[in-house]
């Protein structure tokens, strides 16, 4: 899968150069500029990592109910963006690039009832000496800051209603902030948070890299303001080692956009 999505899009670009240099000089409205401005939200799907050592609580029994425990792990991001395309009105087809934040929190939550909602965080094993902490959920930020470099195609356009497909590759090497945070169960645990992280190991690239498709419907007519909402296929995180608390290479999502005329059709 990652490797067609790759190829498709490492294709595309050099087609549409050679497509574009096959049509008259004197064509019509050939090119227009575009200004987006983007907003979304999108689900990495992953699991908790393996260097991580967690133990679920042991069950809780109260009145005539049982609970086993459990722990769950949760990443998800916020996606704001300003891109520039440059949109073939012949082809139907754009190159866009810009500037994106996204913003991700990832999560590590123990639940076991009302009365234990924490897990057991092991953080330290000296020969015998095996050390844990009770924990109700660990919490980490990532704020990174990439340049997106996409390919849309609109091959259905009717009146003020249009049908798209888009193809894409991000890159960033700037993480504005990364936390870790730990919610102890006992909160004289808390002047031990750094010790623990330290322990545990935990750590993660300051960069990260995706491989993204979508699709969507645009509402407006030509050359006005165009509304978008478009879904994220099954995309790819070609980096490895993005977050410090879960595993990840899928992610799905959403995104709305606002698409602006700025230049003219020459």
């Amino acid at each position: 899968m990652r490797n067609i999505l790759l190829s498709f899009f490492l294709i595309s670009l050099p087609w549409l150069t050679l497509h574009a240099q096959d049509l008259p000089e004197n064509t019509p409205g050939k090119w227009v500029g575009l200004l987006h401005v983007e907003f979304g939200a999108i689900y990495p799907d992953g699991k908790i990592r393996e260097s991580i050592s967690v133990r679920q609580n042991i069950s809780s029994y109260y009145v005539d109910q049982v609970s086993n425990g459990s722990i769950s792990s949760e990443t998800y991001g916020v996606v704001l963006g300003l891109k520039w395309e440059y949109f073939n009105t012949r082809l139907k087809t754009g190159i866009s690039t810009g500037v994106r934040y996204t913003g991700f929190r990832s999560e590590i939550t123990g639940y076991s009832s009302d009365r234990a909602n924490f897990f057991y965080l092991r953080y330290s094993m000296v020969n015998t000496d095996t050390k844990f902490a009770r924990v109700k959920n660990i919490s980490e930020s990532n704020n990174f800051i990439s340049i997106p470099l996409e390919l849309r195609f609109i091959p259905f356009k009717f009146q003020n209603f249009g049908l798209f497909g888009k193809v894409g590759i991000e890159f960033s090497n700037f993480n504005l902030k990364k936390e870790t945070d730990i919610n102890f169960q006992e909160k004289t645990m808390e002047s031990y948070q750094d010790e623990i992280l330290d322990n545990i190991g935990i750590s993660s690239n300051n960069f990260y890299s995706t491989l993204y498709g979508s699709v969507g419907f645009l509402l407006g007519k030509e050359n006005k303001t165009n509304y978008i909402f478009e879904v994220f296929l099954p995309s790819l995180f070609l980096s490895r080692n993005n977050f410090a608390l879960t595993e990840v290479d899928y992610y799905a999502g959403f995104k709305f956009s606002v698409q602006f005329q700025v230049k003219k059709p020459k």
